[in-house]
């Protein structure tokens, strides 16, 4: 990004001219019913990239499924929240959620909430029976009373699963060094039977010289695994860590499939600014340096939190706030998780492979209108460093309903497997269901983008 300041004026008041001449002619370039700063954008690509825009295609990839994985039933108090999907090693899709009984809350508001899953043998079109990954019990007063905000990844060669979770009665906001919020890690080969155990003391040992680290559990959704960096038997795996108010989110990086875990940048390390930083989600850039995107505590800030881990240097960067309405990952009114993901793509225009940045989040106002924004990243200097991921997000709007966490993965297809909150007809998270939609990448982009068939 450093590189393209120095030209920056010249460059964008003939780059403005330009795009002030093609927009009176191409309109409402990118098809949403307005002629906006997006359609700028269109135009700007265009002119960067010497071709005609075109109205975004018919989506001929793949077909459209969406489908109720896990009902909530609030006549009787049956809740399901915070999704996390998996791909099992042949190929079929596991989804995971929290079983919430008699109340909607979290863990130290409820007792007794267990972790459970749901298996689609036909690509999430249909989904098995309910199967119980970790048993939570309400008059069990330790770690196997609770059991909620399950972290996933499966083992891209071996097939395993992981699933970090918070656990215990204590609740994260009464958290404390003698009294916390506890840490569970379970097992899988195969999806089918689970087995786990509390690691409590080896998370928080971590910060053993930061006692301010006294509330913590491992954000839900997705844990991201390393293409680059293996030692041993498995690839490296990430996960964010939400801490207290004075600390933010924090990186765990784990060299042996989670049976022990390390800071990323060492225990000292503070990736958000406090009080800014609260859940938060990583991914590996194509360099093999690690993106951070986080929510904010602050619900005015409206928008994504990014950093990056450099290798190079062995250290963070400068945190950065993403929340321009019209190029930013603006989330109005709403402070609330999602996905990150970075995908292989081929940019429709002119067949130039390239990957795609995707961040779910509510749009809102507030949690609704879940939708995926993403970003281009043709060269090194589109994520060299975290101020590049402030701008230059697009969005595609997933739903019109009140909704809130979402997760997503890339199925070996290359569509997009997305698991989110959602709820035609009332605000609260007492109503969510669960609900899976196939999203190809062409859908997602308006047809300027497509997978890479590798």
């Amino acid at each position: 990004m450093k590189k393209y300041l120095h030209s920056s004026a010249i460059f964008v008041a003939a780059l403005l001219s330009q795009a002030a001449v093609a927009q009176s002619v191409y309109g409402d370039v990118n098809g949403d019913g307005e002629v906006n700063i997006v359609d700028v954008n269109e135009v700007v690509d265009v002119i960067l990239g010497g071709t005609i825009p075109t109205p975004p295609p018919d989506d001929p990839e793949t077909e459209t499924i969406v489908a109720t994985v896990f009902d909530t039933d609030v006549a009787n108090r049956h809740y399901y929240r915070i999704p996390a999907i998996v791909p099992l090693a042949d190929g079929r899709l596991l989804a995971i959620a929290d079983d919430r009984h008699n109340s909607d809350t979290d863990i130290g508001s409820n007792r007794g909430i267990d972790i459970v899953g749901k298996v689609s043998n036909d690509n999430g079109k249909t989904w098995g029976e309910t199967m119980m990954i970790a048993d939570g019990n309400r008059f069990i007063d330790d770690f196997g009373n609770s059991h909620g905000d399950a972290a996933a990844v499966a083992d891209r060669e071996t097939g395993k699963l992981l699933i970090m979770c918070a656990s215990g009665k204590q609740g994260f906001m009464n958290s404390t060094l003698t009294n916390p919020l506890l840490v569970g890690r379970y097992t899988s080969d195969d999806g089918t039977v689970w087995s786990g155990s509390e690691v409590t003391e080896d998370i928080y040992g971590i910060f053993a010289d930061f006692p301010e680290v006294n509330a913590l559990f491992f954000s839900s959704g997705r844990i991201c695994q390393s293409n680059r960096i293996k030692q041993g038997e498995y690839y490296r795996i990430y996960s964010a860590i939400c801490g207290p108010g004075g600390v933010g989110s924090l990186v765990l990086y784990s060299d042996d499939f989670g049976q022990t875990w390390q800071a990323l940048g060492g225990p000292g390390a503070r990736p958000t600014i406090a009080p800014f930083g609260d859940e938060a989600k990583v991914e590996e850039l194509p360099d093999g340096n690690v993106l951070l995107s986080c929510r904010s505590k602050q619900t005015a800030t409206s928008g994504r939190l990014f950093n990056i881990y450099d290798y190079t240097t062995g250290s963070w960067g400068e945190m950065v706030v993403s929340n321009n309405p019209e190029s930013g990952t603006f989330s109005e009114i709403c402070s609330c998780n999602g996905e990150l993901l970075i995908v292989p793509v081929i940019r429709a225009s002119d067949q130039r492979p390239m990957h795609l940045a995707l961040q779910s989040v509510p749009r809102g106002p507030g949690r609704q209108k879940v939708s995926i924004y993403y970003k281009p990243l043709m060269e090194p200097a589109d994520y060299d460093e975290p101020s590049d991921f402030s701008w230059g997000w697009q969005c595609y709007q997933v739903t019109e309903n009140y909704s809130a966490y979402s997760t997503m993965i890339a199925t070996a297809g290359g569509d997009i497997a997305f698991l989110l909150e959602d709820c035609n007809d009332n605000p609260s998270t007492s109503a969510y269901d669960l609900v899976f939609k196939s999203l190809s990448i062409s859908t997602i982009t308006g047809g300027r983008f497509l997978h890479f068939n590798q």
